[in-house]
């Protein structure tokens, strides 16, 4: 398998796997294996990190469009109130690349359904999703590189990657109708009276 031909897959496994929400976690380790198929050098790890980022934040405008069909519902959510609140405050920004950045937990795409019902600025929202994702990459698919070989024989007796996957999706469906009944206005509110640094929402933002 070529060069040119294993990025294309890449972009492609990134794009597919991250565009269906709580389903993204395994493409950089299906980037890993192609990288170990061909062998590895610095140029190729870097333009495979490249390519899997791009693909990945890409396809969370689909989670995006999600939430933005279901805006009417949504937005009665208080976490939706809250994204909408906090959608022109440095917070929400950090907060995006923190979650798209972070390894094993498909909490960003709770995030994206909320912006897309919030309406958050796509252009302004995928930037900052191009961020964590690239930092996501630059992390997991070295460090990959260096475990996948002893942590897949560990893992392969005992359940297949599609097995595990099909299980993280089903708990984190479940997760994500919880989260939304949280008030999550209630519990800023609380901690932005304790913490001197989180901006202030006011009722009139509601």
């Amino acid at each position: 398998m070529s060069l040119y031909t294993i990025l294309i897959a890449d972009f492609f496994i990134s794009f597919i796997s991250n565009a269906l929400p709580f389903f993204g976690e395994a493409y950089t380790v299906y980037a890993s294996l192609t990288l170990l198929s061909i062998g590895i050098s610095t140029y190729q790890v870097l333009l495979v990190i490249l390519i899997t980022a791009l693909g990945a934040s890409i396809s969370k405008n689909v989670s995006y469009a999600l939430g933005y069909a279901l805006k009417k519902p949504l937005r009665r959510t208080s976490v939706v109130r809250l994204i909408a609140a906090l959608s022109n405050k440095a917070p929400i920004w950090v907060l995006t690349i923190v979650l798209a950045a972070m390894p094993g937990l498909p909490f960003d795409d709770y995030l994206y359904i909320g912006a897309g019902a919030a309406v958050i600025n796509p252009l302004k929202l995928n930037t900052y999703i191009f961020i964590g994702k690239l930092i996501k990459s630059s992390l997991e698919i070295p460090i990959e590189l260096a475990l996948f070989s002893s942590l897949y024989n560990v893992l392969r007796p005992s359940m297949g990657l599609t097995t595990f996957q099909v299980i993280l999706a089903v708990v984190f469906t479940v997760l994500a109708f919880i989260i939304f009944r949280i008030d999550w206005v209630k519990i800023y509110v609380k901690l932005q009276n304790r913490i001197d640094v989180l901006p202030r929402i006011k009722n009139e933002d509601f």
